[in-house]
């Protein structure tokens, strides 16, 4: 594994929010925000309230006796997206009506349909066509299996989705790729958003927001890996709201510390302009990403070995003021406080 994309996938890892607690013999893990358990398995307890996919799943863990996978799922207008935690197991999936975009955040695995077979190590995302297929993820050395899986409608893809199907079924993006790790960034911005969330359901209108942005980047991702010389068309030329959100979300994930307006003055718009492509395509204002990716930055910095050796350095370094609010977020976003993060690199 390079450098590079060593770096890449620890900086997912970083990003992904804390979606479900964990149980006890009397009690069920309990997910977070929108999102809802809809499958459990561990030893003679299991549960199934909704299933993932269209088809059907059979589940397998590999630890039979203290082995534990548990699925929670949140709606995103007609797309779904379910966070998935496994100790480790083999699941057969027979998904015949809807792609599936994987975004795995810790540890691998091995996925295969009729055409062909793949091992995610680095990747940042894979995409499945409809069919069947047969899987089977692995633990990290200190952490379960995660991943991020979002459904939609084949419609959604169009041509893509038959051009990916005739050539094979699968196709993954590369560690390497800009693009292709905005796919999982933008995949693990919503899981965030819905897992903060204090409502029961996305506002229709942030779904569509939503659904927008990120089937146009499943779709550049697919025109670079499927067309011809890997040339994606430009962003959704007849709309320049498309290109002003995506150059603006790159510099504030870079730089999380600049302001609304050097974000501004960089993507060549007023405040105002940016405020309302935001509004229009990602239904929300830049200074909830700005806030959102200053959260990230503290996160992948209280992580980092190298990192500083404070919580105040940390919120300096990443342009947090509040120091009392940021806990307060950094603790319903992943599961504990910056201190307890902090106190655990520094034992290493």
């Amino acid at each position: 594994m390079s450098d590079r994309d060593s770096e890449a996938r620890h900086s997912l890892a970083a990003l992904a929010p804390s979606v479900l607690g964990h149980g006890s013999a009397d009690a069920l893990p309990r997910a977070s925000g929108e999102f809802r358990l809809s499958a459990f398995h561990s030893g003679e307890r299991s549960k199934r309230a909704r299933r993932q996919f269209t088809g059907t799943s059979v589940l397998r863990l590999h630890d039979a006796r203290d082995g534990e996978a548990a699925v929670a799922i949140s709606d995103v207008g007609s797309m779904s997206l379910a966070y998935v935690r496994s100790s480790g197991h083999d699941v057969l999936v027979s998904e015949l009506q809807r792609p599936n975009l994987l975004v795995a955040v810790t540890g691998t695995l091995s996925s295969q349909n009729r055409n062909m077979r793949i091992e995610r190590e680095t990747e940042p995302w894979i995409l499945f066509g409809r069919g069947p297929r047969e899987t089977t993820v692995r633990p990290a050395q200190d952490a379960p299996y995660q991943a991020f899986v979002l459904s939609m409608p084949p419609q959604l893809l169009g041509d893509r989705l038959t051009r990916l199907e005739a050539r094979g079924g699968i196709i993954r993006g590369k560690a390497s790729g800009g693009d292709d790790l905005h796919l999982a960034r933008l995949t693990l911005a919503l899981a965030t958003q819905l897992s903060l969330s204090a409502e029961t359901a996305l506002e229709p209108r942030l779904a569509e927001a939503w659904t927008t942005v990120l089937v146009a980047q499943i779709g550049r991702c697919l025109d670079l890996h499927l067309l011809p010389g890997g040339q994606a068309p430009s962003d959704q030329s007849h709309d320049p709201s498309f290109a002003y959100v995506r150059r603006a979300e790159e510099l504030i994930y870079e730089q999380p510390i600049a302001s609304l307006r050097e974000v501004a003055r960089s993507v060549g718009v007023s405040e105002r302009t940016l405020q309302t492509a935001f509004r229009k395509i990602r239904g929300a204002t830049p200074s909830q990403v700005l806030s959102q990716a200053r959260l990230h930055c503290a996160r992948r910095a209280l992580l980092d070995l190298a990192g500083p050796p404070t919580v105040s350095e940390v919120c300096s370094l990443c342009g947090i003021d509040h120091h009392g609010r940021f806990s307060r977020l950094y603790k319903d976003a992943f599961g504990e406080y910056p201190v307890t993060t902090l106190k655990a690199r520094l034992r290493k």
